[in-house]
């Protein structure tokens, strides 16, 4: 009985423990001071564009990210990189016989339609160069045949038919 009459007055206790530090009002902390008043900067510099690949490897690296962030499949943007390679060996600025320019060799219209969409007669950035890429493959009904096209094999089969010749 004097065990139980102790654990009563414990519990009491507690109880009238945590009613009294529920009663406490809680303080905020102080408030800071305030700053003190900065002239406004100037505007920010405009977004600093990423340098141009200039190595096979930079150059494949960016291909397969460009055409994975335009929301092409893996094995599409593959492709692209391997048609890339066999055409110049990633060189986005190579000059080909017979008048071919730049990464995907083109010539005739297609080359003046891509200086057209470039704004100038040099040679393109790289973005310039695989944004008219994807126009072409997008616009053009003859490149049908590349969007059909399952694998990586399959669709670089597609750009070679396609690319210069105009038809699957």
């Amino acid at each position: 009985m004097r065990q139980d009459r102790a654990g009563i007055a414990t519990a009491a206790w507690l109880t009238a423990l945590l009613a009294v530090a529920g009663c406490t009002p809680v303080r905020s902390p102080p408030a800071a001071p305030p700053l003190p008043t900065v002239p406004s900067s100037p505007a920010p510099a405009p977004a600093v564009q990423r340098p141009e690949p200039s190595t096979p490897t930079e150059v494949r690296a960016e291909i397969l990210r460009w055409f994975g962030a335009a929301g092409y499949g893996w094995f599409q943007a593959e492709a692209l990189a391997q048609q890339a390679w066999t055409e110049t060996g990633y060189r986005p600025c190579a000059v080909g016989p017979g008048g071919l320019r730049y990464l995907y060799q083109w010539g005739g219209a297609r080359l003046a339609r891509l200086r057209e969409f470039a704004g100038d007669d040099g040679c393109p950035l790289l973005d310039t160069q695989l944004a008219f890429t994807d126009k072409e493959l997008r616009d053009v009904p003859e490149y049908a045949c590349f969007w059909r096209a399952t694998t990586t094999p399959s669709a670089l089969a597609a750009l070679r038919r396609g690319f210069g010749h105009g038809h699957c």
